[in-house]
């Protein structure tokens, strides 16, 4: 049976020697059809292209799979079993370890730039509308950054989420926080159930405290954390 994803590699026709595995799957309005294993031009790497270009290529569907999660698992193990070449673990030109994402990419001095100029100020509209449309069809739509707002019906229902009873923090302060620790005196032995319940009585600011324990600041006490 041919499911609807699937993985292929690509040979080179004078070597015969594969240099490139990725995953397609079948559109649910056509008919099945191998259009991205047979794709030569779509979002393909430079060095893809030059070998294409150089010599052509050989399309072979190396299996059908059931599930999408299941073409990831495949297409990330046969990348790591063949070795990616910018690695040096093979002939591969895949940039990626496989699998939705960018899992191992090396990315060059220009790409760092590029990423940094990117992720500086608003994002646009349009960046905006579809990370809600990803929100809203069950995916975490990537990272909020500044001049990003959410819907007002989200902020509208954070806020009265916060707001008295419903606030499941109400009330859960020092020992009742579900993050609390312990602290323990190592010179007395006494123990304390909570940061500030220790830094009330050994008469420290909490906050303080906090980050001796935590080592963000050099510790001068003799209380640790349990």
């Amino acid at each position: 049976m041919r499911w609807r994803h699937y993985v292929y590699k690509h040979i080179r026709t004078d070597t015969g020697e594969v240099f490139y595995v990725g995953k397609g799957s079948f559109r649910k309005d056509r008919k099945a059809s191998y259009e991205r294993a047979y794709d030569n031009n779509h979002s393909r790497n430079f060095h893809w292209k030059h070998i294409v270009d150089k010599c052509g290529f050989k399309v072979e569907i190396f299996a059908s799979c059931k599930t999408d999660k299941e073409a990831q698992r495949l297409e990330k193990e046969l990348i790591a079993e063949i070795g990616r070449k910018d690695i040096r673990k093979g002939p591969l030109v895949n940039f990626t370890d496989g699998g939705d994402g960018h899992c191992g990419i090396i990315a060059s001095p220009e790409l760092r730039r590029k990423r940094s100029l990117s992720s500086r100020g608003p994002r646009s509209k349009a960046w905006i509308a579809a990370i809600r449309k990803a929100r809203k069809n069950g995916g975490n739509g990537g990272v909020v950054k500044k001049g990003d707002k959410l819907p007002a019906s989200w902020r509208k229902n954070i806020s009265e989420g916060q707001k008295g009873p419903n606030n499941y923090m109400l009330g859960r302060t020092g020992k009742d926080h579900p993050t609390t620790r312990r602290v323990i005196d190592v010179k007395t032995s006494k123990i304390f159930e909570s940061v500030t319940e220790a830094a009330e009585l050994c008469g420290y600011k909490m906050k303080t405290l906090y980050n001796w324990l935590s080592g963000h600041r050099k510790n001068p006490t003799n209380l640790r954390f349990i």
